[in-house]
C-alpha cells in the first residue's frame, strides 16, 4: 500500500499558452482557448494506510476518486456546450488532468543532496511517459497503477531514474480519442514526503487540446 501511495507525490504542469479566438456570436457559447487549464477542484488528502484500506472520506483513494468522477463529468458537460467553438484544429478534445504533491517534504534527511539533484534535473527535463494509448479506461489505469509501483517496462524505467526516498511527482493528462484512451504522464522526481503530515494535496483540471 505504501508503495502504491507514491503516485500521489505530484505536480501540477501548468501551460500558459493562449490562443486567440473569434469573438462568439450572441447566443453561442462562451469558448475556452486551447491549453490553458479550467480548474476543477483543489483538495487535502490523507495517505494513512488505514485510512485507504477503508475508503474512508478523508483518504487519497475517495478523494482522487471524487475529483476524478467530478472531472470526467464537467469534461462532458465542457465539450457538450462547446463542440461549435472554432478552434485551431477539428478535432480538438477535453482533457482531464489530475495532479497531486506531498502537503509537506523533507528538508534534511541522508538522501537530501541526491534528491536535490534529482528534483533540479527532472524539474528543468521533466520524465515523460507520452500518449501511452489503451482500448478501455481501466487498462488505462491498470498501466498507471503499474507506473507508480515500479512494475512493468516504463515503472522499472521511472523507479531507477527516482530512486531510493525521492518523490515522484506526477502530471497527468488523459482523454479519449477514436475509441482509444490516451495517457500522457510528466514526473518530476523531488525531495522525500514528510510522513508526519501524511497528506497529499490532490488537483483536477481540465484542459482544452488538439490530440
Amino acid at each position: 500500500m505504501f508503495q502504491a501511495l507514491r503516485f500521489c507525490a505530484a505536480l501540477g504542469v501548468v501551460v500558459a499558452l493562449s490562443v486567440s479566438l473569434a469573438r462568439p456570436a450572441i447566443g453561442q457559447p462562451k469558448c475556452a482557448p486551447l491549453n490553458v487549464d479550467i480548474p476543477i477542484r483543489s483538495t487535502l488528502a490523507s495517505a494513512s494506510f488505514f485510512a485507504n484500506i477503508r475508503n474512508s472520506d478523508d483518504s487519497i483513494r475517495f478523494r482522487m476518486d471524487e475529483l476524478l468522477t467530478q472531472a470526467k463529468a464537467a469534461a462532458h458537460e465542457r465539450y457538450t456546450q462547446e463542440s461549435t467553438c472554432r478552434r485551431d484544429c477539428t478535432n480538438a478534445v477535453v482533457a482531464v488532468l489530475f495532479s497531486s504533491s506531498p502537503n509537506k517534504t523533507l528538508a534534511d534527511y541522508d538522501e537530501t543532496s541526491t534528491c536535490q539533484q534529482i528534483y533540479e534535473k527532472t524539474f528543468k527535463s521533466p520524465i515523460v511517459y507520452d500518449k501511452r494509448s489503451f482500448d478501455s479506461e481501466d487498462a488505462a489505469k491498470d498501466w498507471y497503477n503499474d507506473l507508480t509501483q515500479g512494475d512493468g517496462t516504463d515503472g522499472e524505467d521511472l523507479y531507477e531514474k527516482c530512486p531510493g526516498k525521492c518523490s515522484p511527482s506526477y502530471s497527468t493528462t488523459a482523454y479519449e480519442d477514436a475509441g482509444k484512451f490516451i495517457v500522457t504522464t510528466s514526473i518530476v522526481c523531488g525531495h522525500a514526503r514528510d510522513k508526519d503530515d501524511n497528506q497529499y494535496r490532490l488537483n483536477a483540471a481540465l484542459r482544452w487540446i488538439c490530440p
